[in-house]
């Protein structure tokens, strides 16, 4: 602290010596000392120094305003302000004038380089797109396309290509691009800086191939990975942490593209590669392990790996905030879950929840914070182009005026002066508002998308995505909400011989209607558990949920036990939509009790039903997403065309027949957006 102090007077000093200087002149002495500062101020990774330094030296005139701008730029990203970062980087690409100036043009590559990888990583990839496509085409005009910041931007170019459809192509040309260059800057001069920048950008690629799902191609970058790594261990073999951490890193992206393409074997003796480095050990190579792990579908060794994930947040002190939450946790939280760690699910569920309080509170005060920034240094600008042209009217009215004419100017400059101050103070006061309501619009719309995806999440994660493998049945659902969460559900649990499945649709859409569903989901394998029969739970259900019911919402359901030997069918149908069963031409909707939907009136008694055996015949359960779907011209799918389809793969599997069920929605649709959520159920009983 007492160090810090002594650098922060000293720097001041400076700054204060060289504005005392007058303006700032060309010799080369001001901009030395000014640039040693900053450098100072850098290499101690003293950021709020900087970001002071940065903003003391522009108004000395003691550096130009595009490396001002960098210099803040950079202090506010390593400060975790990714927005006032965004908004400084985008000042100094703006305040490039002089490209005949090549300090000038090194700071916009490094501006625009800096900027193109932080909106890439904030996910705004269109945006990321435009300023490295700009930039790297000013730089290939200028001649500057040798440089690191310039192949970093073919890299970001190609990683925001991989992001969109029909972009593949343009992408694989992009990396390729930018690989040539990094081999020939290692030709040119092999030192360690050249090396590890061409590590880092294929590290870039390969990573970004994985993401999008390009596994073969996130091989190929893999592979090339891996010759760098190697060149550079023959010439700097002393550096081993580094090659360490690099040869596993290579390893565990190769195991992850290797699990995506089904090459079980390769991809697990890749994964024992990487456990064989000292990184793997490491809190960053434990996550890696369980993100590898997870889409391995290794579910336990996932959830042992996220064990440690408060490690990682500890080293790094992660604030709460939306992103690691998206992040960490809800991937801790999808490993444990797929392992069957119950305890463990509902003590992370508790986490992410009173998590979200916290990141929502800091994420507003993050966004008051940077917003506050920005005003500020508008303040100054505005305050410091008055200041000059007062002094350039001052000096005029000395060289020009009269003593005759001295008392009406000053009575015309002070009638002029309070009239600019009237405009000043209402120009800050709009611009105050302005911020103000950028701040809340800003806030609500993050919070609410981020609320929304998680929910989204939770919601998927709380219906099977896996159905058994058995030789006396076949089962497969499906469900595909129409908004960013849904109110559909569908569940299954196998007792004894007797499977137990439901099918419901909540009313309404949105977050009230996931809410409700997740409720009915937690009664329904409650009440199965303890052996009740179809009957028996919708009328339990309806007694549960019409206490407090105020919004009136309800649902209809189909519950069904399946004694699996006989196949006998036990069911009720809570104002659902009648199943079809048969096979063939023989197939047909089901005849039934018509019982209301449950959670609308108290004292309900369900009546249940029986078939006497299913066995060898298709069982199909859906909801009105399917038989009301409209195409553009609001025709709906129909119950017909619902029963052809059925007769027509009433003998394919469970899951081609829903998938084939979906293509012909899809096709119906003809492009319309969906107006209400869809899931199928089929099952068949041998």
């Amino acid at each position: 602290m007492i160090q810090r102090t002594v650098r922060l007077l000293a720097c001041l000093l400076v700054v204060v010596l060289l504005a005392a200087c007058g303006e700032r002149k060309e010799t080369g002495l001001e901009n030395k000392t000014a640039n040693g500062l900053v450098l100072d101020a850098y290499k101690h990774k003293d950021y709020p120094l900087l970001l002071s330094i940065a903003d003391s030296l522009n108004k000395a005139r003691a550096i130009s305003e595009t490396q001002a701008y960098y210099w803040s730029g950079y202090a506010s990203d390593r400060m975790g302000k990714k927005r006032t970062a965004e908004y400084y980087w985008k000042k100094a690409l703006s305040e490039v004038k002089d490209f005949g100036n090549n300090e000038e043009v090194s700071y916009y590559a490094k501006t625009a380089s800096h900027l193109a990888n932080l909106l890439n990583l904030k996910g705004d990839y269109d945006g990321s797109l435009k300023e490295a496509i700009s930039a790297a085409e000013k730089l290939e005009e200028l001649g500057g396309d040798t440089t690191t910041d310039y192949v970093n931007l073919l890299v970001f170019i190609g990683c925001g290509q991989a992001r969109f459809p029909r972009m593949e192509d343009a992408s694989k040309k992009s990396f390729e691009r930018a690989y040539e260059k990094h081999l020939e800057r290692i030709n040119a001069s092999p030192t360690e800086s050249t090396y590890k920048g061409a590590i880092a950008g294929v590290v870039n690629m390969a990573y970004s191939c994985n993401a999008t799902h390009q596994y073969q191609e996130a091989q190929y970058w893999c592979e090339r990975y891996e010759e760098l790594v190697n060149q550079y261990e023959r010439i700097y073999p002393t550096d081993e942490d580094y090659i360490d951490k690099q040869h596993a890193r290579h390893n565990i992206y190769r195991a992850t593209s290797l699990a995506s393409q089904g090459k079980t074997q390769d991809s697990y003796l890749a994964y024992l590669d990487f456990r064989n480095t000292k990184f793997s050990k490491s809190p960053e190579g434990i996550y890696d392990a369980g993100e590898y792990l997870i889409e391995a579908k290794q579910w336990n060794e996932a959830a042992k790996c996220f064990e440690r994930l408060d490690e990682l947040v500890n080293k790094y002190h992660m604030e709460f905030s939306f992103e690691n939450i998206e992040t960490y946790y809800l991937k801790k939280y999808e490993s444990n879950l797929k392992a069957g760690r119950k305890d463990s699910v509902y003590a992370i569920s508790t986490y992410i929840c009173d998590s979200l309080s916290a990141a929502i509170d800091r994420s507003r005060a993050d966004n008051a914070a940077e917003l506050a920034t920005i005003y500020e240094t508008e303040q100054k600008e505005t305050q410091i182009v008055e200041n000059e042209a007062k002094l350039l009217r001052e000096r005029q009215i000395a060289a020009i005026i009269t003593i005759i004419l001295i008392v009406g100017f000053f009575i015309a400059y002070a009638l002029y002066k309070q009239k600019a101050a009237a405009k000043l103070h209402k120009a800050h006061n709009d611009l105050k508002i302005a911020y103000d309501q950028l701040e809340e619009t800003t806030s609500a719309k993050e919070r609410i998308e981020s609320e929304l995806r998680i929910a989204r999440h939770i919601q998927e994660s709380m219906v099977p995505t896996e159905f058994p493998q058995r030789d006396d049945f076949e089962l497969y659902a499906s469900m595909t909400a129409a908004k960013e969460v849904g109110g559909d559900l569908y569940d299954y649990l196998i007792i004894g011989d007797s499977l137990c499945f439901c099918v419901g649709d909540v009313s309404g859409k949105g977050v009230p209607s996931a809410l409700f569903m997740a409720q009915v989901i937690r009664l329904f394998r409650a009440m199965v558990k303890r052996n009740y029969t179809p009957a028996k739970i919708a009328t339990e259900l309806n007694a549960e949920l019409v206490e407090n019911n105020d919004d009136g919402m309800f649902i209809t359901m189909f519950i069904g036990v399946v004694h699996l030997p006989t196949g006998k069918l036990e069911f009720c149908n809570a104002g659902h939509n009648p199943p079809v069963i048969g096979n063939g031409n023989e197939s047909h909707f089901i005849d039934m009790e018509p019982n209301a939907p449950i959670g609308l009136w108290e004292g309900l008694k369900y009546q249940g039903e029986v078939i006497d055996d299913i066995r060898g015949r298709l069982f199909f359960v859906y909801t009105d997403g399917l038989n009301e779907a409209e195409n553009p011209e609001l025709e709906q799918f129909g119950d017909e065309q619902l029963l052809s389809v059925v007769k027509r793969t009433s003998n394919l599997s469970a899951r081609e027949m829903i998938k084939t069920m979906k293509n012909e929605v899809k096709h119906h649709r003809n492009g319309a957006d969906p107006s209400d959520d869809l899931t199928m159920l089929c099952l068949h009983v041998n």
